[in-house]
């Protein structure tokens, strides 16, 4: 156990000897140049031009955002209340000084209500950076997206737990993931080392201390990733990430990884001219312990995924249209025929509040993966204030 404990606190170590090299050899910074005294044929607009105000040494930004969401369970088949209230209390803020060195923390205290009220506070990002030329060096918690998939991911990593249900966090509580991390910018050329560590992940996470490598660069218009690494206890993996921008209109997206078995995405995007938007994603995981959804038997071997979604924000260029986002997708096991409808509309009052529904109807056989789901529907309504 002392060896191991050794062998994992090398990613570490070698991160931070990097970090000391690299600031001890980054040139120091210059001196500002002495102002040239204004001549005496100056004009009042030469000087003023001449003095310009000095550079804050400092850039502090803050956020803040409270969310009122219930949510309604119709024809519940357990015996759980069916009305669901979350109130989220969101402040995040981020201080730079220097332009090298910078502290970011985003939190959320959540007060939970079904039957019983709890209260708790999640730590969503809490990290410290340093920028020293070509590098960046990170420490603390972070959420880092890797993966280019919407709905779904194969190559995310490091990336918090996709829910294709809930594919954009709309309450804003995932978390990231407790880590060091390097990153080396030159050129179209950018590498990454990650060490993360599952020391405070929850009891019941399934996460283990990772290490994770990846290199990134633009071929021919693709913007492309390779990552390599390993986890603790577990085998190695692999995984190819792509983006591609096609004209005015299309995206296409892609991941393709090996993680004791062979993982395959792919998706497109496609916008109209009116701003309506269209996605549409196939993914096929392995039937491992890692990808399989909870509500799936291990002998139902691998499963087969579609997602579709439209979406258009500023519904009409209109006073009183333009400021409501309409969104309606559904994600479908091709394997069991089940599938789940998801719709999203969302009113903004001003620039501080806004309103949403989000309703989902799953739909399939009993034993299906989403019919498997214990309520015919489920709706949410609330309202949000941001700061």
């Amino acid at each position: 156990m002392g060896s191991m404990n050794h062998l994992l606190t090398l990613p570490a170590l070698f991160l931070f000897a990097v970090a000391a090299v690299v600031v001890a050899q980054a040139p120091a910074t210059q001196a500002p140049a002495t102002p040239v005294p204004a001549s005496p044929d100056a004009t009042v607009q030469d000087s003023a031009m001449q003095e310009s105000p000095p550079i804050s040494r400092h850039n502090f930004r803050y956020s803040f955002a409270m969310i009122d969401d219930a949510t309604f369970y119709s024809d519940l088949r357990v015996k759980e209340p069916q009305v669901l209230n979350q109130l989220l209390l969101e402040p995040s803020f981020a201080l730079r000084y220097r332009e090298r060195w910078s502290f970011s923390s985003s939190v959320v205290g959540l007060a939970n209500t079904y039957g019983d009220t709890h209260t708790g506070l999640r730590v969503k990002e809490a990290y410290a950076g340093l920028s020293a030329g070509d590098f960046d060096f990170m420490a603390g918690r972070r959420i880092v997206r890797w993966g280019t998939g919407y709905a779904f991911t194969a190559a995310g990593v490091l990336d918090p737990p996709r829910s294709a249900t809930n594919p954009t966090d709309r309450l804003n509580i995932n978390e990231g993931r407790d880590m060091i991390k390097a990153d080396w910018v030159h050129g179209p050329h950018a590498l990454t080392l990650a060490w993360s560590s599952a020391v405070l992940a929850p009891s019941k996470s399934t996460l283990h201390d990772t290490t994770a490598f990846r290199y990134n660069v633009l071929v021919r218009g693709f913007d492309t990733a390779l990552i390599a690494g390993n986890d603790r206890g577990g085998d190695a993996f692999g995984a190819l990430a792509f983006t591609r921008v096609l004209g005015q209109a299309w995206e296409v997206h892609g991941e393709a990884a090996w993680r004791e078995h062979e993982a395959l995405l792919l998706g497109a995007k496609y916008t109209l001219t009116n701003g309506i938007t269209f996605m549409g994603e196939f993914y096929t995981p392995p039937n491992t312990a890692y990808y399989r959804s909870m509500s799936i038997s291990p002998t139902a071997g691998r499963q087969h995924y579609a997602f579709l979604r439209a979406s258009k924000s500023r519904l009409r260029e209109l006073p009183g249209w333009k400021q409501w986002d309409l969104t309606g997708s559904a994600v479908m096991n091709l394997d069991d025929h089940s599938y789940t409808g998801i719709f999203d509309a969302e009113r903004r009052f001003g620039n501080r509040f806004s309103s949403y529904v989000h309703l989902e109807v799953p739909q399939g056989k009993k034993t299906s993966e989403y019919g498997a789901t214990p309520y015919a529907a489920s709706t949410s309504a609330g309202v949000r204030f941001q700061l």
